[in-house]
């Protein structure tokens, strides 16, 4: 409840000022990389370009993995600005620095501005989730309206009007719908369970009544009805189990389950437990703190009637209540793990902001040590690390990585040494300021100085470049096995589609009745090569290396072997 006039403007502008450049440098620097940038950039494109707004289309074929919202957005980004890898992170950066504004305005009334700037500043350099902010995924836009709905939901629930209060828990239905969007049901199912432990912990379920849940049903009805009826009838019963069926349901049960109601299994299983790994490595650096934070965290009492009390168990409610959820579902990946960020990094917050008036256990300031150690060690071993790097792959002399490293370094080291003098003299308060330093850094040189370099090994515009230079515009493109990341890189980098083959039935017959063939595979450990060369009526024309086992192939038919090889002779 709390804005604190001037103060409150000036931590608003100090987070802007953070956040801006560091979601905006290294945006533009690179290529699409797999799994995920070029099938959902493909399908931004394929939208901008054939205006189907409901259908999300990869290749030319219905993907419903996800509802159209996130990819209406690039696509009317690629309609503004050109259709350029460039660009197709903006929207991605532009959801990311919302859901910070987001968070720090709902702690800003919960707590104040200086709770409110830590927060914003922990949930932007949290490892994961700075990631995610680069990356064409929609994941970023989910977050957002999740972390809207959880916002929405506190004000209404702590307010006096009930004018106001109906007004946010409508909006707080708009903001679930628009999650749903985006990414199906997990954007009413992750709020609605955060809401729901929240009333059960408060003991206050009966305002589950003035939610009036009835409103909440009307509205998503409302809204989506359009939608389902529109999938029905660009492809009947059968868009509606891929959506509702094989990408909801069979991606929440067990894995021994999940094959048997579309024949196909959706791919990322792991065991319940993996988040309890997978969060402490998302969560980096900020996770090396998450001991004394859970300490913090539980030590208080929530039976207080004041909305910093109310706003610290929603947190907790929210992150506690999204992991299990997220923990009993049988596809499991860290970049789902997203939308319960923000809760732990206002749990973070709160343990920093209570470090600037108390003196810190021996508990605590091993950790705080360790935290602030750790990159001081990184700092010292960065250019030793790149000199041994380079050793084993000598073209990265050839790039600007060192004089980067150096700065890194420079950087880094005396920074670190300096929160460390701060830590000793129990000066908290610059403590926190100073080890935010290599903390930024560090991701703006990952950003800008080490994504370029990557970008060698993981672009698919040198093949794409050397596809088009020398298969005929008038011939098609055939994909052998092809996986959801060919079927979006090459038609987005060529502007050609793909014809897909399945199995060596319809290899032999494509072979046989075609007279030039082109055939392309993106292939692990290049067991689809291999397929391919013993009908011994194809050759490969060249091959670009993808990171460490794929491999990116061109194969002809009565063709001379070209060899290309993109990047092989770099490698050795």
């Amino acid at each position: 409840m709390y804005w604190s006039g001037h103060k409150g403007l000036k931590n608003l502008i100090y987070l802007v000022l953070i956040v801006v450049p560091l979601f905006s440098f290294g945006l533009t620097n690179h290529g699409l990389w797999s799994a995920d940038e070029p099938r959902v950039a493909e399908i931004g494109r394929e939208m901008a370009l054939t205006g189907n707004w409901a259908v999300p289309m990869l290749n030319q074929r219905p993907f419903l993995e996800e509802p159209p919202l996130y990819y209406a957005t690039l696509a009317l980004t690629f309609k503004a600005l050109g259709v350029s890898d460039r660009v197709a992170r903006i929207p991605s950066a532009i959801f990311a620095f919302a859901t910070v504004l987001v968070l720090f305005f709902t702690v800003n009334f919960l707590f104040g501005p200086q709770i409110a700037l830590f927060s914003g500043i922990i949930l932007a350099t949290t490892g994961e989730y700075f990631r995610v902010a680069h990356t064409v995924i929609v994941d970023s836009a989910l977050t957002f309206f999740i972390a809207c709905a959880m916002s929405l939901f506190i004000v209404g629930y702590l307010s006096d009007s009930n004018r106001k209060k109906l007004l946010c828990y409508i909006l707080l239905y708009i903001s679930c719908t628009f999650a749903f969007y985006t990414k199906g049901f997990i954007g009413i199912v992750i709020p609605g369970l955060g809401i729901l432990s929240f009333l059960v912990a408060d003991k206050n379920i009966k305002e589950i009544i003035k939610m009036r849940l009835w409103l909440g049903i009307l509205i998503f009805l409302v809204l989506t009805l359009p939608w389902f009826i529109t999938l029905w009838q660009q492809g009947g019963k059968e868009h509606l189990d891929v959506f509702l069926l094989h990408n909801h349901l069979q991606r929440f049960l067990p894995g021994k389950f999940s094959g048997t109601i579309s024949g196909e299994a959706s791919g990322h299983h792991h065991p319940f437990y993996y988040y309890l790994i997978e969060f402490p490595v998302g969560f980096l650096p900020w996770s090396l703190l998450l001991v004394p934070v859970f300490i913090h965290a539980f030590s208080r009492s929530d039976k207080s009637e004041t909305p910093p009390e109310k706003g610290r168990l929603l947190a907790k409610c929210w992150f506690f209540a999204g992991i299990v959820f997220l923990s009993a579902a049988s596809t499991k990946r860290t970049l789902y793990l997203m939308p319960i960020f923000a809760p732990m990094a206002l749990l973070t917050s709160l343990y920093v902001e209570s470090m600037l008036y108390r003196l810190a256990d021996k508990i605590e300031k091993t950790f705080l040590w360790a935290f602030t150690a750790i990159f001081a060690v990184i700092g010292i071993s960065a250019v030793p690390v790149y000199s041994s790097i380079q050793g084993i792959y000598p073209w990265i002399r050839g790039t600007n990585l060192f004089p980067s490293t150096v700065l890194l370094s420079l950087l880094i080291v005396p920074s670190s040494v300096l929160a460390m003098w701060f830590l000793w003299s129990k000066n908290f308060g610059k403590y926190w300021v100073t080890t935010i330093i290599p903390i930024v850094v560090g991701m703006v040189f990952t950003a800008v100085a080490v994504a370029p370099v990557v970008d060698i090994h993981k672009s698919f515009v040198p093949f794409c470049h050397e596809l088009m230079a020398i298969v005929p515009s008038s011939e098609p493109l055939y994909a052998y096995s092809a996986d959801e990341t060919l079927r979006g890189a090459v038609p987005f980098y060529t502007g050609r589609y793909l014809t897909e083959i399945c199995g060596p039935g319809n290899l032999e017959k494509t072979i046989e009745t075609k007279g030039q063939v082109f055939i392309i595979t993106r292939d692990k450990k290049r067991k689809a090569e291999t397929e391919l060369l013993s009908t011994g009526k194809l050759s490969i024309i060249f091959q670009q290396k993808m990171g460490g086992e794929r491999t990116l192939t061109l194969l002809g038919k009565n063709s001379h072997t070209v060899q290309s090889d993109i990047h092989l002779a770099k490698d050795n």
